[in-house]
């Protein structure tokens, strides 16, 4: 016999294995093509990722800057000696120049609201008056030091700012002593209820070296910012403009395409201003592609020629070394059987054909399952309850083959859950495996309770214990109570094993048993509800209609609000009151179903993990907070009573603590409030909105409490303690009634009169009089 022969006939297994390890060899010079392309495209993702986020970055904020520059524009447009000033002529009086000065240092302080800001102007046309924070000059001389793509010149400058009303930025070029500079103009109109009247123009300069000072840093050759004009606003590293750069070309509001820069190809990443429309656009050389996956390229190249030279010599080898058995196996057969191999016959099918006689196998696969019968029959209930019976098999010869002899057609379904372990609790904490025991006890106790009229079969499915009672000649729903019942009282008494019981409708024929099963699965859903050790009948669940009537739970926005607020001030008291009240009303309600409950965990969750949070980053509970592990409590909870209980531990820990940290000296609410109005009578805004942002709490619960502690309504003292003050300003006699009015703290003098009467019965003119 020839050592390691050879067959080469196409049908021989050396020439089918021969392609497989061809084909097996063809697999990791595949997968180096594959991770070499998904390299590529994961290096440009995130390079062209790290682009766009430092594009938005930029975009952000460049817009909020532009948009404090808005608000600001609107600040001193609504500034009472700007809007003054607006009415003056020529020649200015010398009350004039003194505006002047107040306008000139209320702009020094809006200038430093925002870093952006280079300087502004305000031009007052009815005068022909430009204002800064540091100057006084006239439109002339402001707009000769102007110079746009479009308007050059004093004359054309003024002829655009005079129109009835400008708002627009424009990318200008400014002359001042330190040489020109590149800015961006932000021009806005004064608004004037007459608009007949000429009124002023605010002018801010932003330096775009400013603007560009918020660009992140990133690998980025070249940035540029475009207008909707088709302006270059600003731009960094750029000598020339692309002919790219066209705000039509660059459609969409972001994307990605390559140009051509300075004579070079790079990577064009560009996103849009939501509000400003601008175009930000960001520059990235594609070499920077090549530097990244030279490496990789060469280690691809490297593994595929590794793979043909060693996987080539490897298939040879173990060709030859795994056909060598298969030959000596042929051999064999063919000597001892007495068939010949004929030349040309595949391997496998002469081995087919030697082994025909299956009776030796057939007795060991006979006995395994005889082994293996409680497991098999325990699969064929689970698929009865799931509903998976196979076709091809007659239902009663599965039944037979499994040893279930059917008393009546009418079923139902129990399903057990163990809550709590009882005594076996240490055992199965040190070995899981003692489980199995528990779940062995529970289904021969429901076995020896269902007794002789019925009878039961039981199967482990989904981490419960399932009974499939088949019931005998009486189907009273009440059975399956008893057995529930019982079953629950035996494990509780000899075990302490607390367990819930879901059980389900009567159903007829076998088919019956997987909507039993789903009935029953609905009635276990509802422990969420319920609770723990409870028995649940499907019967007892809120109907689908009710369910669909009630659509919600009652847990009120101004409810939440309250037990937030008694939370934070301690009140464990009232903050137990509302957590009972909004479980008790919901879980009491029958239509409450298992969706809404989970729903109104989570809503009561949020709700405490909210206030927490915010205690905790106001005070000094942080720590403690933290160490409560809220979070991980709340959510490990599996039913409405369990979060209940929860809830009340942990609020009772929190306003303990809150209660420890007030010292018996501290005022009540009501005279912090009263002290805070006091000091603050004169500012505009001092409203009950104003004070509850200060004291933590709602208008609506901080006026109840002052009104409980003080007696006394909160904006009634505000309009008191304002016209204490405005009766000793009149009593002196030195200022209009209109300035003690604005002393006080009233915008309107019509306001302050009404108030000043409602209270003091006449009005400040004639309160003034008497007083002189």
């Amino acid at each position: 016999m020839k050592k390691n022969p050879v067959r080469l006939n196409k049908r021989s297994v050396w020439m089918t294995w021969l392609i497989s390890y061809i084909s097996v060899l063809l697999v990791p010079i595949l997968i180096s093509g594959i991770l070499y392309t998904a390299s590529w495209h994961v290096v440009e993702s995130e390079v062209n990722r790290a682009n766009n986020y430092a594009l938005e970055q930029m975009e952000q904020a460049i817009d909020n800057s532009l948009g404090g520059i808005e608000r600001l524009s609107m600040e001193i447009s609504l500034n009472t000696r700007v809007n003054a000033f607006i009415a003056t002529n020529q020649p200015l009086k010398d009350s004039d120049y003194y505006d002047l000065v107040s306008i000139a240092s209320d702009l020094r302080v809006y200038q430093t609201a925002n870093d952006f800001i280079e300087q502004i102007y305000i031009y007052f046309r009815n005068s022909d008056t430009v204002i800064s924070s540091r100057n006084r000059t006239d439109s002339r001389t402001l707009f000769g030091q102007i110079e746009g793509d479009e308007r050059k010149g004093a004359e054309s400058w003024r002829e655009f700012f005079d129109k009835q009303y400008v708002q627009t930025y424009l990318p200008v070029t400014i002359q001042d002593d330190a040489g020109p500079y590149k800015a961006i103009l932000y021009a806005k109109s004064v608004s004037l209820t007459n608009r007949d009247q000429s009124g002023a123009v605010l002018l801010f300069v932003i330096k775009d070296t400013k603007m560009l000072d918020n660009i992140p840093s990133s690998e980025a050759a070249g940035i540029a910012v475009l207008d909707a004009d088709n302006r270059v606003v600003a731009s960094s590293g750029l000598k020339e403009s692309p002919a790219f750069l066209q705000y039509d070309k660059l459609s969409g509001k972001s994307g990605l395409f390559y140009g051509d820069v300075a004579g070079e190809e790079a990577a064009v990443s560009y996103t849009t201003s939501a509000r400003t429309g601008w175009k930000y656009i960001s520059m990235i050389p594609a070499e920077l592609f090549d530097d990244k996956m030279r490496v990789m390229k060469t280690l691809v190249y490297a593994s595929i020629g590794l793979s043909l030279l060693l996987g080539g010599i490897m298939t040879f080898v173990f060709l030859r070394k795994n056909y060598y058995p298969m030959h000596l196996l042929i051999r064999s057969f063919s000597l001892k059987a007495g068939i010949s191999f004929a030349e040309g016959t595949n391997e496998y099918g002469f081995l087919q054909d030697a082994l025909n006689n299956t009776f030796a196998e057939k007795e060991q696969v006979d006995r395994r399952l005889h082994q293996h019968r409680d497991a098999i029959r325990s699969h064929f209930l689970q698929g009865l309850l799931k509903g998976r019976l196979d076709k091809d098999v007659p239902v009663h010869e599965s039944l037979s083959a499994h040893e279930i002899q059917l008393i009546s057609p009418h079923f139902a379904v129990l399903l057990f859950h163990i809550d709590d372990f009882g005594k076996l609790q240490p055992d199965i904490a040190a070995d899981p495996q003692k489980m199995k025991l528990l779940q062995f006890i529970v289904m021969n106790v429901v076995e020896e309770v269902i007794g002789s009229g019925n009878q039961g079969f039981t199967t482990e499915i989904d981490d419960m214990q399932a009974c499939i009672l088949n019931f005998g000649e009486e189907r009273d729903p009440e059975e399956l109570l008893r057995i529930a019942e019982q079953v629950q009282s035996f494990l509780l008494e000899h075990f302490h094993v607390d367990l819930t019981v879901a059980i389900s409708g009567i159903h007829e024929d076998l088919f019956g048993i997987a909507h039993a099963y789903q009935e029953a699965l609905s009635a276990m859903a509802y422990r969420l509800v319920m609770g723990s050790g409870k028995i649940i009948p499907f019967a007892a669940l809120p109907s689908t209609e009710s369910a669909r009537q009630a659509g919600s739970y009652d847990y009120p926005l101004h409810v939440e609000q309250q037990l937030i607020n008694f939370v934070k001030i301690g009140d464990y008291d009232n903050a137990q009151r509302i957590i009972h009240l909004i479980i008790d009303n919901n879980v009491s309600d029958s239509a409450l179903s298992v969706p809404l409950g989970k729903c109104l965990m989570f809503d009561l969750a949020g709700t405490l993990l909210k206030t927490m949070d915010d205690i905790g980053a106001q005070s000094d509970k942080k720590t403690l907070i933290v160490q409560m592990d809220a979070v991980e409590r709340l959510t490990s909870c599996e039913t409405i009573r369990e979060m209940k209980q929860e809830i009340l531990a942990i609020l009772e820990q929190v306003c303990r603590g809150i209660q420890m940290d007030r010292k018996p000296e501290q005022n009540p609410l009501g005279e912090q409030v009263m002290a805070f109005v006091r000091q603050n009578y004169d500012d505009e805004s001092l409203n009950i909105s104003m004070i509850g942002e200060k004291f933590g709490l709602t208008p609506s619960y901080l006026s109840k409490q002052f009104k409980t502690q003080t007696g006394d309504s909160l904006l009634d003292f505000i309009s008191k303690t304002r016209l204490q003050e405005a009766k000793r300003l009149l009593a002196e006699q030195t200022m209009p009634v209109a300035e003690v009015a604005r002393r006080v703290g009233y915008t309107d003098i019509n306001t302050f009169n009404r108030a000043f009467k409602k209270f003091e019965g006449i009005t400040p003119g004639k309160y003034k009089g008497i007083q002189g």
